[in-house]
């Protein structure tokens, strides 16, 4: 079965769409998906959702875009989700690209959500821009075993790469950033061991940074095909063989069991 380890159902804005396609995940064999509510005032929607359909796996957080407007009681709010239902905790994390006076607000809320992640032992989707160094310094202040994170469309260095996986971390790669099948997307999930990797569409953000001009059904499953198809070319194996692996990579990160040992 596959797994989508990271969408935004919440923002498809024609819920015929959303609608549409959990109706035909089934006859697609897509079997999972991890819905990323990013402020507090689309965790309702997801957690219903959650309610309904079992495939949906919630993560709700604070994205950086969204720190300075967290407002009061969030973080119980959160805590209580957390507490209710089996779910994860993101999109949350760094990005230098949406801030004009520093990282301090985005730095604060991120901590926050990663310590309550470690107390609940829950996992962690991670966004990240431009503030690599910041990420690498927030992640080696926990224990080593004890953050529980991957990171989500991964398309930085290959340094940082190795780094955050020698954290422990899982690595997501999206169909906006594999796409083009450029040379160094392809390099860098050859350097993700099998055992690590994680696949995702980001519907409806198809485009870096903003939704995508048409947001389908039809489009959706084109992501989520594209992403695997062109993920197991760049391993060099069957795209039966890869689908196994991210499914058991998926169950191993939501449920904090040792990682399997896998090849590079």
């Amino acid at each position: 079965m596959l797994l989508d380890a990271h969408l935004h159902f919440q923002d498809i804005r024609d819920k015929g769409v959303l609608a549409e396609i959990l109706s035909r995940a089934w006859d697609f064999g897509l079997g999972q998906f991890w819905c990323n509510a990013v402020r507090p005032e689309d965790w309702a929607f997801s957690e219903k959702l959650a309610g309904v359909d079992e495939r949906v796996i919630p993560f709700w957080g604070v994205h950086p875009w969204y720190a300075e407007k967290a407002g009061k009681g969030w973080e119980k709010e959160l805590e209580s989700l957390l507490k209710h239902r089996k779910a994860g905790v993101g999109e949350v994390g760094l990005d230098k690209a949406r801030v004009d006076n520093g990282l301090e607000a985005q730095t604060r809320i991120f901590q926050r959500q990663l310590r309550l992640a470690v107390r609940l032992s829950r996992p962690v989707a991670i966004h990240c821009v431009q503030a690599w160094g910041d990420l690498l310094k927030a992640l080696r202040d926990f224990p080593e075993g004890s953050l529980r994170f991957m990171v989500h469309s991964y398309h930085g260095p290959s340094e940082i790469l190795r780094e955050l996986l020698g954290l422990g971390g899982f690595i997501s790669f999206s169909w906006k950033w594999l796409r083009g099948g450029t040379p160094d997307m392809m390099a860098l999930i050859r350097q993700v061991p099998l055992d690590r990797l994680l696949l995702e569409t980001d519907f409806p953000y198809t485009e870096p940074g903003k939704i995508g001009a048409t947001v389908t059904a039809d489009q959706y499953f084109e992501c989520i095909r594209g992403v695997y198809q062109i993920a197991a070319r760049a391993k060099g194996i069957e795209e039966s063989e890869l689908e196994k692996a991210v499914s058991e990579n998926g169950k191993a990160f939501l449920s904090g069991t040792p990682a399997r040992q896998g090849e590079g």
